[in-house]
């Protein structure tokens, strides 16, 4: 479990991000509003397209790393765009069928926006689950990970 948190830190803490900001927004909606059934729905819908997003973006930017700088250039652009029309469509269908409330469900998108400014509090929240050094292994070499080990055996 360890391992696939630190393997996709920034993806994980964006995600733990997301959904503590849904869960601070669900409260206003419990005290406030009527409907809250309604209102619930589209924000989790929305913290949901969030957390989509956020996998899209390490896909594309993995993709883009692959590719030349041309080719980066490309792939970056293109992943924009298929996730600004996906919300788009996203937030019309919501819209058009009146099932979830359009505005909460923006709120949850923006989720993803304020999560990136609260990296250093998820960030804190990953050192406790995973411990400092799994974010330093990252950093060194597999082969130096070898050698380090050995040393390690050894002492």
């Amino acid at each position: 479990m360890k391992d696939r948190w630190t393997a996709h830190s920034a993806l994980v803490e964006l995600w733990i991000g997301i959904v503590l900001l849904g869960a601070v927004l669900q409260i206003p909606i419990l005290i406030f509003l009527d409907r809250k059934g309604y209102h619930s729905l589209g924000l989790w819908l929305g913290v949901a397209g969030a957390l989509i997003v956020a996998k899209h973006m390490e896909y594309t930017i993995g993709k883009a790393l692959d590719a030349g700088e041309a080719g980066a250039t490309k792939q970056m652009w293109l992943g924009y765009l298929v996730r600004y029309f996906g919300m788009a469509v996203f937030l019309a269908v919501l819209g058009i069928t009146g099932i979830a409330d359009v505005i909460a469900a923006f709120a949850g998108l923006i989720t993803l926006k304020l999560s990136a400014y609260a990296q250093p509090l998820t960030h804190k929240i990953s050192v406790a689950v995973c411990g400092e050094e799994a974010f330093y292994r990252e950093m060194v070499s597999p082969e130096e990970q070898d050698e380090m080990m050995k040393a390690a055996k050894q002492e």
